[in-house]
C-alpha cells in the first residue's frame, strides 16, 4: 500500500525552490511514497535498456507528486526539485540522479540533476505538474574517503574502479573549490580492508586538496570524459 498525504510546497521529502515560476507559495502538493514493487516491471525494463556496464540502481522508494491547483502553473517555466537522500550515511556511494517515469515512452528518463553530498540531497530541474520520481545511483562509487601515499610525486592515483591510464577529477567534499585531475597508475585501495576508501592519491595530488596531516578526507571522484 502507498502512503498518501497532502502537504504544503515544502515537505520533509521534497524541497521546491521556485525561480520565475507561476506557482505560488500557497500551492499545495499531494505526495505519495510508493513501494518499488509497484513499478517493478518498469525497473526491470530500465536495466535491460541501458547500455552502461554499470547500470544505475534504484535508491529508496518511488515518489509521486501532483500539484493540486494546476491553474497556478501552466508548465511553461521550470523549477527546481530537491530530494533528500533516503537515509543518513557516511560510506561510499555512486553518483545519484533524479529520474521520472515517462508513461508515453514507457521508460525512466533522467532529469538534469546535481548530486550534493554536502546537503545529502539531489536537485533536478523539472517542469512537470505530475510525475513519478525516483533517485537512481550509479554502481561505480563517486563519493568516499581518499588517502595518500608517497610514490612518484605526481598528480596520479590508485583506483579499484578505473583502469590504468584513466583521468579522474577528484574534488574535496568539504571545499568544492579544491579539485585536482589525476591519472590512474596503480590499483587500490583494497575494499576488503578499507570499505569506505574510494581512491589513494599521490601525496602531491592530495596536498592540493588538504593538508597531508589529515591522512583521510572525503572526496568526490569523477571520470574525465
Amino acid at each position: 500500500m502507498s502512503l498518501t498525504r497532502t502537504v504544503s510546497i515544502v515537505s520533509i521529502l521534497f524541497f521546491f525552490v521556485l525561480f520565475l515560476s507561476p506557482i505560488h507559495a500557497s500551492a499545495r502538493v499531494d505526495l505519495k511514497t510508493l513501494d518499488p514493487s509497484i513499478m517493478g516491471d518498469t525497473l526491470a525494463a530500465f536495466h535491460l535498456s541501458t547500455s552502461s556496464t554499470f547500470p544505475p540502481a534504484l535508491l529508496g522508494n518511488i515518489y509521486l507528486f501532483d500539484i493540486l491547483n494546476k491553474e497556478s502553473y501552466d508548465g511553461s517555466d521550470f523549477f527546481f526539485l530537491e530530494i533528500k537522500y533516503p537515509e543518513s550515511e557516511d560510506g561510499m556511494h555512486g553518483r545519484r540522479r533524479i529520474y521520472f517515469y515517462n508513461a508515453v515512452k514507457s521508460m525512466w528518463e533522467e532529469l538534469p540533476s546535481i548530486d550534493n553530498p554536502e546537503t545529502a540531497s539531489v536537485r533536478a530541474l523539472i517542469h512537470l505538474p505530475y510525475a513519478r520520481l525516483a533517485i537512481f545511483e550509479d554502481e561505480v562509487p563517486e563519493v568516499g574517503e581518499a588517502s595518500w601515499y608517497a610514490y612518484k610525486d605526481c598528480d596520479c592515483a590508485a583506483s579499484p574502479d578505473y583502469p590504468k591510464g584513466s583521468y579522474l577529477v577528484v574534488t574535496s567534499v568539504e571545499d568544492s573549490e579544491k579539485s585536482v585531475t589525476v591519472m590512474v597508475n596503480d590499483y587500490g585501495p583494497d575494499r576488503a580492508v578499507h570499505p569506505d576508501r574510494i581512491i589513494d592519491l599521490d601525496k602531491v595530488a592530495f596536498a592540493k586538496l588538504a593538508s597531508l596531516g589529515l591522512g583521510l578526507i572525503d572526496v568526490r571522484v569523477r571520470l574525465l570524459q
